[in-house]
């Protein structure tokens, strides 16, 4: 009889546990392949005090602080941007006892870096500034003021899409996936890594946040207990699927939803990747519990749009 999906994913779980899969050791080199080279970490860090300096000199900046991927140890290979908080005095964004347009905040940040990167691309995005740096990665520089302490930890408004402020707390929110990553002890951090891989690799290259998937992958609880990369990547497929990239409600209560992409279209684009790449993975999860490892194989590096080591 056919084993059911959920049989085959429940076999590669207890396989991981004996060492016997040949597809967990493929896992552990495409982990090992996509880390960040000491040399994009310190250019990062780079450019983070030099885009301090600048903003330094025009704004009354009281702290900057590096957050996202960079901060909670997914960065990935070549392909991540890091987030830079630039705390702002609220002077800078308030004029009569009222907030500025974030959209002008915004394009203030433009402008100078603009001017101290002229050969640089610089852009405005939703939430931030990206300046795409042509060595190292990008760098989202994001313009935060302080609100108020919540348990010991600051939350900061940021610019939100519309023009307004939304809050946020890079270090709650850091502090809620490292707590859930050491209780997968250490699985989370190599799923996201590997999630974040499969996106890159994905010959659509839909838009699908980090920020998101972290989150969704410390509330759901996906890489906790003896199990799999290969399990949980497929667990986490299947959850995105099935929530169709709605938007998590923030488990820390800070930031409301967040959403998983910004647009109808990119929705779209994001499902049809998604539940491909679900489809292969379960396949490759009952080959494997057939014993199957070359079919198994086969279906992963379909997966990973032929970058799956053997």
């Amino acid at each position: 009889m056919r084993p059911s999906y959920r049989e085959a994913l429940f076999a590669n779980i207890a396989s991981s546990r004996s060492g016997q899969m040949n597809i967990s050791s493929c896992f552990m080199k495409l982990i090992s392949s996509i880390q960040p080279p000491v040399s994009e970490i310190v250019l990062a860090r780079q450019h983070v005090n030099t885009i301090k300096a600048r903003l330094d000199s025009t704004f009354r900046l009281r702290k900057v602080l590096v957050g996202g991927s960079y901060s909670r140890s997914t960065l990935i290979r070549d392909a991540s941007d890091v987030d830079m908080f630039a705390v702002i005095s609220r002077s800078d964004v308030m004029r009569a006892g009222r907030y500025v347009s974030s959209h002008a905040t915004l394009a203030h940040f433009r402008d100078e870096l603009a001017f101290r990167y002229p050969s640089t691309p610089v852009r405005r995005d939703a939430h931030a500034i990206v300046v795409h740096f042509s060595r190292g990665p990008s760098l989202d520089v994001v313009p935060a003021v302080f609100d108020r302490m919540i348990e010991a930890r600051p939350q900061y408004f940021i610019p939100d899409s519309h023009g307004g402020w939304m809050a946020t707390s890079p270090e709650t929110h850091n502090l809620y996936i490292k707590r859930a990553n050491e209780r997968s002890h250490g699985k989370l951090n190599r799923v996201a890594q590997l999630v974040k891989y499969w996106r890159r690799c994905s010959s659509t290259r839909f838009a699908l946040s980090s920020f998101h998937l972290e989150m969704l992958l410390g509330s759901s609880e996906i890489c906790n207990g003896v199990k799999s990369h290969a399990a949980c990547v497929t667990e986490m497929l299947r959850n995105l699927a099935d929530r169709e990239c709605r938007a998590l409600q923030d488990p820390c209560g800070i930031s409301g939803l967040i959403p998983a992409v910004r647009t109808d279209s990119q929705r779209e684009d994001a499902l049809a990747s998604i539940r491909s790449a679900r489809e292969h993975a379960k396949q490759a999860c009952l080959a494997d519990y057939a014993g199957n490892h070359e079919e198994a194989w086969r279906q992963w590096n379909i997966v990973f749009a032929g970058s799956f080591p053997r």
